[in-house]
């Protein structure tokens, strides 16, 4: 009977175990743990506005969703359509750019001028970079100016920018006209103030007439012979890293009114990490994408972080993840996830992303083993449909970076190897009903999310894991079931067990109700254990025996239980 007993209970014990892993429970013990804290810090007055929820069930798309409250990633049906839409017109030869080489990014200052970061005579190729993602400095910095200035005519206002860049990438020139610009073979980020630059303008003029020329490398002064010199220069020079100071090949800025600012650190390490005004690291997320890991990546899952966008009225910051093809969406505040952006007409490639008035502007890339149309659209930020697409008359072929007007009347393309720079005129847009704060901040709470790893994803129990705790624990629980009933048959082999209940029977039965009369009465039990058999009543008196009992040396059994 022992045995059946702990073979049932070890059962139960099994079937709980299976029924606690079906459920999630036990998954989410161990997530448990590795819940991150919360700290209020102290930000804009656009920022105030949003409210956190900590994500403590993984990064996937649906529980976020969930817990967030965040629309639908992508509608399930796609009204898709390749015409050009008539309201965005191409300004067919703007102006002129074959002799500033690889164009890299293009925006747009408060005063409505464009702005090009190009490469002049510096190639990105497959021998620039070592394989530890390092450029050799002794290439010396390109000795001509690489941005210029332009006005809406397309005409050339000022350029700068010489002995100052190895390889330009990134370039954001924020509400105060101060050029944010990333140097990919410098792997630093660096910031130019728009006084440094006016206060310069007649310095800058001057050098324009001036040829080229190659200076001297001095890595322990970079700047030295730059008419503009930045006031803020983030990355250890030409060092690649991972860490508070370094980066690796970072792409992209983006700049909020309060001072705080984004830097995508795109190429080696996909992660976008956020910046107060004096260049103190206040938090970051995002982890590298490794091929056959994941099915579908997370939203914290990136592949090259390739541009962002902000759109401080809703407080998110949009990223475009290039190699995965889509449009991040972010809480500018914590960086927790709101939603993804994906469309099957745009491909598999996105790279750069741009907001203005409630739509969101990207342009995808060529893929070499699939056929898509590469092209702008304008994408609604609730449905994630398409609303719009542009280009030149045929297809683009390698798009770099766009960049849109505040009222979205101008938008300019910048090709990266055909050297070519596209404005398109779109009609006036009206803002996209519900394009404020109302439908997109959180109501789930008021702290910031922050922990020791700035905001990384946590590690989610996979399902490899989780069948393995599984195992583990149903072995655990078996084998102490096991021990349990090995102890039970031992003691009850050598009788220790019926010896112990016989003795807290009969003495759990004297202390409830001792009496003489059921004292004397015969008391039955298994074979071997009687006591006072055969005992007279003890209202007949003349039955009494009055021969002395046996004595407890000769009832040794009986003694020894008692």
């Amino acid at each position: 009977m022992t045995h059946y007993r702990a073979y049932g209970i070890s059962n139960i014990f099994f079937l709980f175990t299976c029924v606690t892993c079906v459920c999630g429970d036990l998954q989410d013990f161990f997530e448990l743990q590795q819940r991150r804290a919360h700290a209020p810090l102290n930000f804009g007055k656009t920022e105030e506005k949003i409210q956190q929820v900590q994500d403590d069930h993984g990064w996937n798309e649906e529980s976020v969703r969930g817990l967030v409250g965040s629309q639908p990633a992508l509608p399930r049906k796609w009204n898709i359509s390749y015409t050009f839409d008539p309201n965005i017109k191409w300004e067919k030869n703007w102006t002129s750019s074959s002799e500033l080489g690889q164009l890299s990014a293009v925006d747009i200052d408060p005063s409505g001028n464009v702005a090009i970061f190009c490469r002049r005579s510096r190639i990105w190729g497959q021998d620039t970079f070592t394989m530890d993602n390092k450029f050799d400095p002794r290439k010396g910095p390109i000795p001509e100016n690489v941005i210029i200035l332009l006005n809406k005519e397309g005409k050339k206002i000022l350029e700068w920018g010489s002995n100052t860049f190895y390889l330009p990438h990134g370039l954001t020139i924020d509400w105060e006209g101060n050029y944010w610009l990333t140097d990919v073979a410098m792997h630093m980020v660096m910031k130019f103030s728009v006084s440094s630059i006016k206060s310069n303008i007649p310095t800058l003029k001057k050098a324009e007439g001036s040829s080229a020329r190659e200076t001297e490398i001095d890595l322990n002064n970079l700047f030295r012979d730059s008419i503009v010199k930045p006031v803020l220069a983030l990355g250890d020079p030409f060092q690649p890293g991972n860490d508070d100071q370094r980066f690796c090949k970072p792409t992209a800025v983006a700049v909020m009114r309060n001072g705080d600012f984004f830097v995508s650190d795109g190429y080696c390490n996909s992660r976008i990490v956020k910046f107060n005004s004096k260049g103190e690291r206040i938090s970051q997320f995002g982890k590298f994408f490794s091929p056959g890991l994941h099915q579908q990546p997370s939203p914290y899952v990136l592949s090259v972080p390739h541009a962002l966008a902000l759109a401080e009225e809703l407080g998110l910051l949009y990223v475009a993840d290039r190699e995965n093809g889509r449009i991040l969406a972010f809480h500018a505040l914590n960086g927790t996830y709101h939603r993804e952006y994906r469309h099957p007409a745009i491909g598999d490639k996105i790279y750069s992303v741009a907001y203005a008035q409630g739509r969101i502007y990207a342009i995808n890339g060529p893929v070499f083993s699939q056929s898509f149309h590469v092209r702008g659209f304008s994408i609604d930020i609730h449905s994630g449909e398409i609303i719009s697409q542009f280009g030149p008359d045929e297809d683009m072929k390698t798009p770099h970076d766009l960049a849109v007007s505040k009222d979205s009347s101008q938008i300019y393309v910048v090709e990266l190897d055909d050297h070519v720079v596209y404005k398109f005129l779109q009609a006036e847009v009206s803002p996209t009903s519900g394009a404020s704060t109302e439908g997109i901040l959180l109501k789930h709470g008021s702290e910031l999310l922050t922990s020791p790893g700035f905001g990384q994803e946590p590690k989610k129990m996979g399902t490899a894991t989780l069948a393995l705790v599984s195992v583990i624990t149903s072995i655990i629980v078996i084998g102490l079931c096991i021990a349990v009933a090995a102890l039970f048959a031992r003691c009850q082999k050598r009788g220790c067990l019926l010896s112990v209940r016989r003795k807290s029977y009969w003495e759990s039965d004297r202390k409830e109700n001792f009496k003489l009369s059921r004292v004397l009465e015969p008391r039955q039990g298994k074979k071997g254990f009687r006591l006072f058999d055969k005992r007279p009543n003890t209202k007949d008196f003349s039955k009494l025996n009055t021969e002395p009992e046996t004595s407890e040396d000769e009832r040794g059994e009986d003694s020894l239980i008692i």
